[in-house]
């Protein structure tokens, strides 16, 4: 298989132009198909193929068995369809039309796919790509049972949910999942929940037929044909429709299935990981999650620890990174110095894996051909109340250190009581006895410090 090398299937040519150019801009080697049967035989198998619903709706019914027999081994895209513009003629936000703007837009948003599939970040510094990203990089005890967890799931077919807050790497996860399982020659595709309306996910989901709809010219399979004998990756399940959601459960339950306006039943044959930054079971709660979908794809709960919580694993993942990130012409990654190094120790990282892989390759740009200095990284290390040593903490008393550090842990978990509690590694009823005690309550989604009885 080609380290470096995606097919591009597109209908539009004008789009198929930009975005092939907005690829190889980044470092990938790029060939396109005008027409579906030239996609199977144009290069020995790449690491990914790309293909939208236009191109798509050229092929016969057995093209996707032909693709699957062709590229074994790869992962497949299947791109959205470009929305339709305004009455005004203005495209809607977030709409992806010709123009390379909004092509680049949709190249990023691919990005993490591409990068989970060849390990090669944007940037003028990137080498080659050397293959996917090991998502258990570390020694926490948090990262070996997240190890041995995820081995384990891979003698299951059953559903997987990996949770875990943004930018932990879910989608790293899922995409390993699929390549060391008993699936691994079949496609791997991936749908993000977040942002679509029901009759936009029941079409990407489980296609239409001709006319199903207005703007529905001819027939097209979704995403639970394209992934078929394969794995389905549906990120952010938490934000799904409440109606996609009871048809999804059918599909894992009884593997069955309809297209938009059709009648025939459909069989699915495909794995289903779910992967969520929510709470689900506070989501059951609020009534914005089915109960019975939640135990469905909870059979195998897999959580994607924050980087705060292995903190002794982020120099082996910072050295990782830098590795896959290393100038063209495969020199030596920059060495981080030691205040370097203490800085990304130190850092809280909100942002996770990507905000730390964010951070270097800035650094790389920043430091040249020199080590890897403080400055280069350019993290905000300003001291905050709850710093163990120095100025910070004096003049303070011990109920305002643990009130601080109580509200950063308590906004850190989004307001999650049970997760807060865990991390502090007290029960659930002591931490409810501490927040009464130095007068925090949740109002609103946000915290609000009360005036308690004892003054503090």
């Amino acid at each position: 298989m080609s380290d470096s090398k995606v097919v591009l299937g597109v209908g539009d040519p004008t789009r198929r132009a930009h975005l092939a150019e907005v690829l190889a801009s980044l470092g990938y080697e790029v060939n396109s198909a005008e027409e579906p049967a030239e996609l199977l035989d144009l290069v020995p198998e790449p690491r990914m193929a790309l293909v939208d619903h236009a191109f798509v709706a050229r092929a016969g019914e057995g093209w996707w068995a032909q693709l699957r027999r062709s590229l074994p081994r790869a992962s497949v895209v299947v791109l959205p369809e470009p929305a339709p513009a305004a009455s005004n003629g203005a495209a809607r936000p977030g709409a992806h039309a010709n123009g390379n703007g909004a092509v680049a837009e949709l190249t990023r948003a691919i990005e993490p796919l591409l990068g989970a599939a060849f390990a090669a970040p944007r940037g003028a510094r990137r080498a080659r790509a050397q293959g996917p990203l090991d998502p258990f990089v570390g020694e926490s005890n948090a990262i070996r049972r997240l190890a041995a967890q995820a081995r384990q799931a891979l003698h299951s077919e059953s559903p997987v949910l990996i949770e875990g807050e943004t930018g932990t790497g879910k989608g790293v996860l899922a995409t390993w999942l699929h390549r060391h399982g008993s699936r691994a020659s079949s496609p791997f595709v991936d749908l993000n929940c977040a942002g679509f309306s029901r009759e936009l996910m029941d079409a990407e989901l489980f296609g239409h037929e001709k006319g199903a709809f207005t703007g529905a010219v001819s027939a097209k399979p979704g995403l639970l044909e394209v992934a078929d004998g394969g794995t389905l990756f549906l990120d952010e399940i938490g934000d799904m429709d409440g109606g996609i959601q009871a048809k999804l459960l059918k599909v894992i339950e009884e593997h069955r299935y309809r297209r938009v306006g059709g009648t025939r039943e459909r069989h699915s044959d495909v794995r289903v990981l779910v992967a969520t930054h929510h709470h689900l079971p506070d989501r059951v709660r609020e009534g914005h999650f089915r109960d019975d979908l939640y135990y469905r794809v909870s059979v195998l709960p897999l959580r994607v620890p924050a980087l705060r919580e292995r903190t002794c694993d982020i120099l082996p993942l910072a050295r990782c990174i830098l590795a896959s990130l290393i100038r063209d012409g495969g020199a030596d990654a920059p060495r981080l110095s030691a205040e370097a190094e203490h800085a990304l120790v130190r850092y809280p990282w909100p942002g996770n894996l990507r905000e730390l892989r964010n951070a270097l390759e800035r650094a790389l740009l920043a430091c040249r051909c020199g080590p890897i200095e403080r400055r280069h990284l350019g993290l905000d290390l300003e001291p905050s109340l709850v710093t163990l040593a120095g100025p910070a903490i004096e003049g303070r008393t011990f109920a305002e250190l643990e009130r601080a550090y109580i509200e950063r842990v308590l906004s850190e978990e989004r307001q999650h009581v049970e997760r807060a509690a865990h991390r502090l590694g007290i029960p659930r009823s002591t931490f409810y006895q501490k927040l009464r005690a130095l007068g925090i309550r949740k109002q609103n989604g946000a915290l609000a410090a009360l005036s308690s009885q004892n003054g503090h």
